[in-house]
């Protein structure tokens, strides 16, 4: 009977973990196509466009979201976050990616969040990335 049970809760565990995927952020130097999205990217030179893609593989739930890049000072020794971009973007609820561009003026170290409006308080991806 322990058998049994124990096959029972393995098996539910495997299901039930196994259905959700997470959202990404993907970022690159030149537009994202679908031969080149699996090559993620890190390091941009300053003023050049920067191709991000938000994938969130369960569909988004709200018609906007939120994107946030905030710039880290690497010069203090506490912490040093200053705002370089936000904007609410309206999207297409039936599309499972929402994609564009940016351009950053300042070299350093970025992050950018992407939000869904309906929950302002829950990141649902997060990209660390640096500006030469």
């Amino acid at each position: 009977m322990k058998k049994f049970l124990l096959i029972i809760v393995v098996i539910c565990s495997i299901f039930l973990t196994g259905c959700t995927e997470k959202p990404y952020i993907i970022m690159k130097s030149q537009p994202i196509t679908v031969g080149n999205a699996k090559y993620f990217e890190q390091r941009f030179q300053k003023n050049e466009r920067i191709y991000y893609c938000v994938v969130k593989p369960n569909g988004f739930k709200d018609e906007a979201i939120k994107i946030e890049i905030i710039k880290k000072s690497t010069k203090t020794p506490t912490l040093g976050y200053s705002m370089a971009y936000a904007q609410n973007i309206a999207i297409d609820k039936t599309k499972k990616y929402y994609t564009n561009y940016f351009t950053l003026p300042g070299s350093g170290l970025y992050f950018m969040q992407v939000f869904e409006l309906r929950r302002p308080e829950k990141c649902i991806a997060r990209y660390d990335f640096w500006v030469k």
